[in-house]
């Protein structure tokens, strides 16, 4: 017998939301894991084209409406002046990296640190060091095998990350070409996807707008910000390093990524950089690379940064590193990106949490200078 036509008006029957969900679910749980190996490519694909926002405008304006054309030009800077000379600079890196790592070991092997701790300044400076924090028992300490250690293992992860960027190669093309693909159509495409997005939330508009401008501000100023400061600082800090006699492009990085600690920065690299300098003499060089370090360096740190994080989200930098570091020890290096966006997608949800629910908050936080003491806090008053 032949199913009848259902009514379009009529009333659903029993159990037709939970059986839509359940299959809203599992269409959305199969989508998942369609995309689930593109998941990172996804997201970074949406941070870029976020960024590029207001660059999309700009062409779009200069080509009159043409928003194809603009996606095309878009996906030609990332591609020519963003992805290419990334790709280089990182094979030079390694390259650099693993010729300082040896330069360093072959150093240490000759005795040159066991000569520089016989030094008669070191050695007053150890005995005072030693008379003023006797707990730290600096005579236990295997400097020279540490170290050697330590550059043995810096020298074995840059092989393998080199190693596995040369033998990834096609697959690094193929991602590549994946994301410029999913970038062009977000930037074509992301008002309306975002508006489509909107007609399925239950939030409000403001709130809308708050997470999406929130997300976008968090991208343009937490991110673009911290890694535009600590390229600067690692580009400065580079060339500083290269005239003083040290590898620019190593040590640069290195201390691009130590600028993203708070409080100490690139002083945790360029600081010992001038006490080796001092102990071999080159006074020339200590008072050059200080005076480049603390001018410089300092000045990027006290008015570019602060410059490019101008916003309303006032993240303090303390929360951006621990995000970061959080972010890098559960996702790996993808988390340098994931951590500060998580971070302040809570911050927004708390935000809306606290303005739709200040009635109830405001309730709740009574005010204790007005409740009466008890007799033992009466006593004691009088």
């Amino acid at each position: 017998m032949p199913a009848q036509d259902k009514e379009p008006n009529a009333s659903p029957p029993k159990g037709y939301r939970p059986f839509l969900l359940l299959v809203l679910f599992l269409s959305l749980y199969f989508v998942y894991l369609i995309l689930n190996p593109f998941i990172h490519i996804l997201v970074f694909a949406i941070v870029i084209a976020s960024l590029f926002y207001p660059v999309q405008l700009f062409l779009i304006r200069v080509y009159r409406g043409r928003n194809n054309l603009a996606a095309l030009s878009i996906v030609f800077i990332i591609t020519f002046v963003i992805a290419i000379p990334v790709f280089f600079f990182i094979s030079a890196l390694v390259a650099q990296g693993l010729d300082s790592v040896n330069r360093i070991t072959e150093w240490l092997r000759s005795g040159n640190l066991q000569r520089l701790v016989e030094d008669p300044r070191v050695l007053t400076l150890y005995s005072h060091f030693q008379e003023r924090f006797p707990f730290l028992e600096l005579n236990k300490l295997d400097l020279s095998g540490s170290l050697l250690q330590l550059s043995k293992n810096v020298g074995q992860f840059l092989l393998s990350k080199g190693a596995a960027l040369v033998g990834n190669v096609v697959t690094l093309v193929a991602d590549f070409f994946i994301l410029i693909f999913i970038v062009f159509y977000l930037v074509r495409d992301g008002k309306g996807m975002v508006e489509q997005g909107r007609y399925y939330s239950p939030l409000r508009k403001d709130q809308e707008d708050r997470i999406i401008d929130g997300v976008w501000m968090v991208a343009r100023s937490v991110l673009l910000g911290t890694f535009a400061t600590a390229l600067a600082q690692g580009f400065v800090g580079g060339l500083g390093f290269a005239i003083v006699g040290f590898p620019a492009l190593f040590w640069g990085t290195v201390m691009a990524f130590a600028s993203l600690i708070p409080i100490v920065g690139t002083g945790l690299i360029w600081v010992p950089a001038a006490g080796y300098l001092a102990l071999l003499g080159k006074w020339k060089a200590v008072v050059f690379l200080v005076a480049w370090s603390v001018v410089l360096m300092g000045t990027i740190d006290n008015f570019l940064r602060p410059f490019l994080m101008r916003s309303e989200t006032k993240m303090s930098p303390f929360y951006i590193f621990m995000a970061i570091v959080g972010g890098v020890q559960y996702f790996g290096l993808v988390g340098i990106l994931y951590g500060p966006l998580i971070l302040s997608f809570a911050m927004i949800m708390l935000y809306i949490y606290g303005v739709e629910y200040r009635e109830d908050l405001t309730a709740a936080s009574v005010d204790v200078s007005s409740l009466p003491l008890p007799p033992q806090g009466q006593e004691e008053l009088q």
